[in-house]
């Protein structure tokens, strides 16, 4: 497994370099179709080019542009190698790569590691099932102070009646990169991540799933039951990480 959670390092990295050497102005220029059956961007082709370069065939591979890779290994990567490509696409400075590593057939239960890097900051989060969660090698931990709540709610065509009744009610985010905005309620800066609408894959979430149940905090689906996706892109979730369960109950 350290071999593994090395790999995902270099690979974070390697992303990284090669995205900052890339004119902005291609990011957002369609290039294929995804497994996903949504357009691929040029950033996303870029970036999980140079994922399937480092990693070859050492690990399974699920990724959101290319599918399932079967490399008949025990455990399998499930990538979004440009989470907020949007925001890449019309320069906002807030966009990542995500990386979980689980055993070859699971789900969100069964994720081991899991690693989001904020591309344009450099920050990295990480988490190791059992052992806790990290922001840049230092241990982080969801807030359990409420005296200025933050939520982060899904908005827009995405949003629904359960986040716009917040609008007026809470202090309110909207960031547009699900696994960096679920990684913000695991360090405490913010409460609660809510994407109400069954939209999002398990490459978008399943490394933040597994940092913010290890920085204390836990993951729902929209109904309030705890998020259990299985490595697939044929299935869509909606997505409610909190600090703890009662602002799940606020908020469903």
């Amino acid at each position: 497994m350290d071999e593994l959670v090395e790999m995902a390092r270099n690979v974070a990295e390697a992303i990284t370099r090669r995205v900052k050497r890339e004119a902005v102005s291609k990011f957002g220029r369609e290039v294929a179709m995804g497994a996903d059956g949504t357009p691929t961007l040029y950033i996303d082709r870029v970036a999980e080019e140079v994922a399937m370069d480092i990693i070859g065939k050492k690990a399974n591979i699920l990724s959101e542009e290319i599918g399932f890779i079967d490399n008949d290994a025990d455990y399998t990567f499930i990538i979004d190698p440009i989470d907020g490509t949007r925001n890449a696409a019309h320069g906002i400075p807030f966009y990542c790569v995500s990386i979980a590593i689980g055993k070859r057939d699971g789900s969100t239960d069964d994720v081991e590691y899991g690693l989001v890097k904020n591309i344009p900051t450099g920050d990295v989060y990480e988490a190791f099932k059992n052992k806790g969660a990290y922001l840049n090698g230092e241990k982080i931990r969801a807030s359990q102070d409420y005296s200025d709540k933050i939520f982060v709610l899904t908005l827009g065509k995405s949003g629904n009646e359960k986040t716009w009744r917040k609008v007026n009610l809470h202090t309110i985010r909207a960031m547009g990169a699900a696994a960096l905005e679920m990684c913000l309620v695991a360090s405490g800066a913010v409460h609660a991540y809510f994407m109400p609408r069954e939209i999002l894959r398990v490459t978008d979430f399943a490394a933040a799933c597994l940092i913010v149940r290890e920085a204390g905090g836990e993951v729902y689906n929209a109904d309030g039951e705890v998020l259990k996706v299985p490595y697939t892109l044929n299935v869509r979730s909606s997505v409610l990480a909190v600090s703890e369960r009662k602002i799940m109950e606020e908020l469903v």
